[in-house]
């Protein structure tokens, strides 16, 4: 009997609002077909975006020879619905907003599609990779082009009543002000993301490449409070959660130079002492551009997994 039959594999698929990536996962670990492109051009045309993705997967089915493929997992830089159905709104990709992806692309390609956060997936991937606990409270920050946010309680993600649980980076602070891409103002993330530091380099420092900022200025006193500024919503969260693991990563924490002990030092500072401030312990995610990729499939075995026990 062929081993292989009994292997699943996941188109797995990350969605930025810069990059889309994109691989097939099988249930003994491995990736293949690992590929990269812009997303911008994918959702260009509000009219054409549901259509271009659907071409999109196709031409991934067919790399594996349009034959094998249990299921596709995507995950979004999306608010989705509670059901996990419905890409309620997407600010930075065009023709997503309300839209009932799920049905549409189990209809138009006749297999099962399971979506969710991509912050979600980058989570599950990061907590498998670093040997974490699913039991219990995980907490996971990503400081990117925004301030991307997972809970996990117990192996299962924090949604909400609405599926909008998590929006860490859309917490008010009242000293802060400006408008949100979200459209809100005052939202911790006008300050605590690679936008704002962004900004501060084109002001302070504009001949200076965005990767070299750290390395060359970290005790500049606008740097030291930004990544202090970081520490605050981080904070929140944990003291609110007091968790089991709490993992940090994404674009702007890996850059090089980027001040770790600085941000750990004013976490510790603000949380609730003696607990959680005595046992708080930090794990670096390692990152990487497959790790969304990895992670989506992860969650589509899961999904499958699950739906084949509830049949029984």
């Amino acid at each position: 009997m062929d081993s292989s039959a009994s292997i699943k594999r996941i188109i797995g698929i990350d969605i930025g609002g810069t990059n889309i990536r994109a691989g097939i996962y099988s249930s003994d670990g491995a990736l293949s077909h690992f590929t990269k492109s812009s997303s911008q051009s994918l959702f260009e045309e509000v009219d054409a975006s549901v259509e271009r993705l659907i071409h999109y997967v196709e031409h991934l089915m067919e790399q594996n020879g349009g034959q094998g493929i249990d299921a596709i997992a995507i995950g979004f830089p999306s608010t989705l619905d509670h059901d996990r159905k419905v890409v309620v709104s997407t600010p930075n990709l065009k023709g997503l907003n309300n839209c009932p992806i799920v049905s549409l692309l189990e209809e138009a390609l006749n297999i099962p599609v399971f979506i969710e956060r991509d912050v979600n997936l980058l989570t599950l991937y990061d907590m498998a990779d670093l040997h974490l606990s699913e039991q219990g409270v995980t907490l996971a920050f990503y400081l990117g082009t925004g301030l991307g946010n997972a809970i996990v309680i117990n192996g299962e993600f924090l949604v909400g009543k609405n599926g909008a649980a998590a929006e860490l980076g859309h917490i008010p602070m009242r000293d802060i002000h400006g408008l949100c891409g979200c459209g809100n103002t005052s939202c911790v993330e006008i300050e605590a993301s690679g936008k704002a530091l962004e900004a501060l380099k084109t002001e302070l420092f504009p001949h200076e490449p965005l990767e070299k900022i750290f390395v060359n200025h970290s005790d500049h006193p606008a740097l030291q409070r930004f990544v202090e500024g970081i520490a605050y919503p981080l904070a929140t969260e944990i003291n609110i959660f007091d968790p089991d693991h709490v993992i940090l990563g994404g674009g702007v924490i890996s850059m090089e130079g980027f001040p770790y002990h600085r941000l750990e030092s004013k976490v510790h500072e603000l949380l609730r002492k003696p607990y959680p401030s005595r046992s708080l312990e930090v794990n670096f995610s390692r990152g990487g551009q497959k790790c969304g990729v990895v992670g989506a499939g992860m969650y589509g075995l899961k999904m499958l997994e699950r739906r084949s026990t509830e049949k029984k």
